[in-house]
């Protein structure tokens, strides 16, 4: 296989910045929706009549949103990225802002099962271009750096929401009244009955930042591999009509890739064992079992998240130094031991350094994976690797194990039982990657796909298989 030495950067340029400047946006409204949904789940379950036990089932049917997302990624592969980007981006603008004029939680199942969709591809495609288009010396710190900003999306929340989301009895700010009036003009457009309830003007504000961004993505330019691989199809009358693109999308599932596909997959549903429930649960006990005030709970998260946030960097500066393996394992079994004593340790100073010590092992072992995610398929199915590892089946556990310890929460004795149970997730991912992992730090993309095909052992291809690594 020869190297494509022109699609590989060798150096940052001014594209290369905006490129990250304007895909930074996908990221950071990962975290500030994600943040969202925790912060208002007391309203909403208050407004809409759920029960704390039919929350989790709530969130998962939500978060099933992620996995339709996978669909998107295939057609990823056939259209381009840039495409793709553009609709998720006006898709998560409507589905987020109609949320606040949802009645039934029925109708919040609905609109914030669109919203995950379009944003988990958002965020699924900001990482591959960005692996696409940096040097390969700095692609694990872009990415590292990309991912983090979700962090950063946390803590912009955690402080917006005192202010939005107030007290009954009490008189809210310029910003509450803002998005009230919003919502109330929302209501009496669409001939619904006024309903003030503070959640929904959270909802509503985070919807306007969306509208100009939308204008932003369109300077973005296709990425110089996926153009490549293009020309190539029709270099050897191969096409890329959709029969083909159909066949693509079972590649990954080929022995060449079968066993990258299961390790990445496996990867990401150990680590979503215990994020997932502990992203939707956090808030309501923080709130409910110790008493916490939404100030507080703002507070805790924003002081938490900000030191956490360093470990994207610090994930990002190893894993271009040392390697993928050791970091990825390592920060895994910090973040399996930070969030059993974050639901352990009552005491307002536990729930601070708790929080950090989560936020940043989690921080980092996700940004490894990310990376390995993005880099070990070949550009022609790349996001379609990425949307099986790591939209559809890897994402298993953040749909069920919610609507499981929303079962579990009484019969085993409370909240923070139930992620005792769970944080044995991280361990066991952290012996998938140092026994089966392979190590790619410093390898362009072509260099893995060269090294893993070629490769025996874990990831090599079976006796007699070929397969097309190019670009």
């Amino acid at each position: 296989m020869s190297e494509r030495r022109d699609l590989e950067a060798d150096r940052l340029n001014p594209y290369l910045i905006s490129l990250f400047v304007l895909l930074s946006s996908a990221t950071i409204f990962e975290g500030f929706d994600s943040a969202m949904l925790s912060f208002a789940a007391p309203d909403v379950r208050k407004s809409l009549g759920i029960s704390l036990e039919n929350w989790g089932f709530i969130s998962g049917l939500t978060r099933m949103g992620v996995l339709a997302s996978f669909l998107f990624m295939l057609t990823a592969d056939r259209v381009g990225r840039r495409f793709v980007m553009m609709v998720t981006v006006a898709g998560f603008a409507v589905a987020n802002g109609l949320t606040a004029f949802v009645e039934t939680s029925t109708g919040f199942v609905i609109a914030q099962f669109f919203a995950r969709l379009f944003l988990t591809t958002e965020y699924a495609l900001a990482v591959i271009m960005i692996g696409e288009e940096y040097p390969a010396r700095l692609r694990g710190r872009a990415i590292a750096i990309l991912t983090s900003l979700a962090t950063v999306g946390v803590m912009v929340m955690a402080k917006v929401q005192p202010f939005v989301l107030i007290p009954d009895g009490q008189q809210g700010g310029w910003l509450h009244e803002l998005g009230m009036s919003i919502v109330l003009w929302g209501q009496a457009a669409l001939g619904l009955e006024s309903q003030a309830d503070g959640w929904r003007a959270l909802y509503a504000l985070g919807a306007i930042p969306l509208v100009l961004i939308l204008g932003l993505r369109f300077t973005l330019r296709e990425t110089r591999r996926f153009e490549a691989e293009q020309e190539e199809l029709k270099s050897e009358a191969r096409g890329i009509d959709w029969k083909a693109h159909w066949e693509n999308a079972v590649r990954p599932w080929q022995p060449l890739y079968r066993k990258r596909t299961a390790i990445v997959a496996l990867l990401w549903n150990c680590t979503h064992l215990v994020t997932a429930p502990s992203v939707v649960y956090w808030v309501i006990y923080a709130r409910e079992d110790l008493g916490l005030s939404t100030t507080q709970v703002g507070d805790i998260i924003f002081w938490g998240y900000g030191g956490g946030v360093a470990g994207h960097f610090v994930a990002g500066w190893l894993i271009d130094r040392i390697g993928r393996k050791f970091s990825c394992s390592f920060f895994y079994v910090t973040a399996a031991i930070s969030i059993y004593w974050l639901y352990h340790h009552p005491t307002v100073f536990g729930q601070y350094f708790w929080m950090v010590a989560t936020v940043f092992s989690f921080g980092a072992a996700m940004t490894a994976t990310h990376v390995y995610a993005s880099e070990l398929f070949p550009t022609e199915i790349r996001a379609t690797g990425y949307g099986w590892t790591t939209n559809f089946l890897g994402r298993f556990t953040e749909v069920l194990t919610p609507m499981a310890i929303g079962a579990l929460i009484i019969p085993i004795g409370g909240i923070q039982n139930a992620i005792a149970v769970v944080a044995i997730g991280p361990v066991l991912g952290a012996l998938l990657v140092l026994r089966y992992a392979p190590e790619t730090r410093g390898l362009t993309l072509e260099q893995i796909q060269q090294t893993l095909d070629e490769t025996s052992g874990g990831l090599q291809a079976g006796p007699g298989e070929s397969g097309r690594s190019g670009t």
